[in-house]
């Protein structure tokens, strides 16, 4: 009985290899059905972003009226719900694929199990048949050759046995390896997907406040909205020029031989797939813009980059956040809003401004490519977009303004040398 027994050990444990094979793919399967529902749900809720995307861009061009103002804000809230849906649906879909995962390494592990049981099964019957695979030894035991022939065979097939079921063990452990480490990644982009999300949720609450202030300082009428847009317009010439002034009579102070080298990559850009719409200096569009009077002096002192409310900004380089704040408070709707400045170890200060959401503080160290907030509306700006300026360091300040509260003083250099 246990000659039989011994025998079909290794056809007992095939047949549990099979089945486990069978229920790995079974449940793999459908775990795959709900992760391809889930890719084909974000395909069709970003084609959705895009449309309120277009419109926005028309909203924008609209005459300044509280009704198309209402809209813009509403539009933008619109906006952000839709990312709050991808990044749900997005969580959602990592949690399928970490489930996945999760199957995969434990099936993995069953059968790595496995296979080292069939591997020491066949190790413990070649030592068992030839405790001494002397080929003398062999010969002297066997009366006739072809006997000989066929045990010599026997123990090659066992040892070529051996090999192909070490082989496979090592590939099953480097299959486990890297669902290990896949999982890892995984756990990482759920991680901060989730934190995306709570930010998100966070903007979507500050345009619902912004709708109220705007409501509240109005009274819902339109006479108000108009008076109310004279004013700011009066603060802004009186900002603009003020900013204009300091930051020219700085430019003086700008050592070349302490900046780095003018080449792309020195700074990362603070936005993917950037689209700049409004260039560094006396750009045509800045003579333009002061021409008609939108901007009260003929330079501007960074560049503007497209980005629809809640974008995510990273950190252009490596740095020590120096500044934060949100100027939307000194001034409404008459500056940066909230704003960000990162000092780097390369003699380069960058501000990031017009913000929704800001998600680092004063005194924190940032990493290039890190997450430092979310593009918006908030100060002066026609659209959601990001305004980037780069400052000499030695130069940068916290003034205080006459018209702004704290206001981000320095020489600005042209970003688009080192992006």
């Amino acid at each position: 009985m246990k000659i039989f027994l011994k025998k079909f050990i290794p056809i007992i444990i095939l047949i549990s290899l099979f089945f486990v094979n069978q229920s790995m793919a079974a449940n793999s399967s459908d775990l795959q059905k709900q992760i391809d529902a889930q890719k084909q749900k974000l395909n069709e809720l970003i084609q959705q972003q895009q449309f309120y995307n277009s419109q926005l861009e028309q909203t924008q061009s609209t005459k300044k009226t509280l009704n198309s103002e209402l809209n813009q804000i509403q539009q933008n809230l619109d906006n952000i719900n839709f990312k709050i849906k991808i990044n749900e649906v997005q969580i959602e879909k990592l949690n399928l694929e970490l489930e996945q995962l999760q199957m995969d390494i434990s099936n993995t592990s069953e059968e790595i199990e496995i296979k080292r049981q069939i591997l020491a099964k066949n190790l413990q019957e070649l030592y068992e048949r030839n405790k001494d695979l002397s080929p003398l030894i062999i010969v002297l035991k066997n009366q006739k050759i072809s006997d000989v022939i066929s045990e010599i065979n026997n123990v090659q097939q066992i040892s070529e046995s051996l090999k192909i079921s070490l082989d496979e063990l090592n590939n099953l452990k480097n299959v486990l390896s890297d669902r290990k480490t896949e999982t890892e990644l995984k756990k990482q982009e759920l991680q901060e997907t989730k934190i995306q999300l709570s930010n998100q949720k966070s903007i979507a609450l500050n345009l619902q406040n912004e709708k109220s202030t705007l409501l509240s300082k109005t009274k819902n009428q339109e006479k108000n909205y108009q008076t109310l847009l004279s004013n700011l317009e009066k603060q802004r010439v009186q900002i603009e020029s003020e900013i204009y002034r300091l930051e020219e009579a700085l430019k003086a102070q700008i050592n070349p031989s302490q900046l780095p080298g003018a080449q792309p990559g020195v700074l990362l850009w603070p936005i993917r797939n950037a689209y700049v719409t409004q260039g560094y200096g006396e750009t045509s569009d800045a003579q333009k813009f002061y021409s008609s009077g939108n901007y009260k002096s003929p330079s501007h002192n960074g560049i503007d980059i497209r980005a629809s409310v809640g974008t995510p900004i990273y950190a252009a380089e490596d740095g020590k956040v120096v500044a934060a704040g949100n100027q939307d408070n000194y001034c409404y709707k008459g500056s940066y809003g909230r704003f960000i400045v990162i000092e780097h170890n390369n003699n380069l200060t960058t501000l990031y401004g017009h913000l929704s959401l800001i998600s680092v503080n004063v005194g924190e160290t940032v990493k290039r490519g890190q997450i430092i907030g979310y593009s918006g509306n908030s100060g002066f700006t026609t659209g959601p977009h990001l305004h980037f300026t780069v400052y000499y360091s030695p130069t940068f300040r916290m003034s205080k303004s006459n018209y702004c509260g704290p206001m981000p003083i320095g020489a600005s250099v042209n970003p688009m040398l080192y992006l």
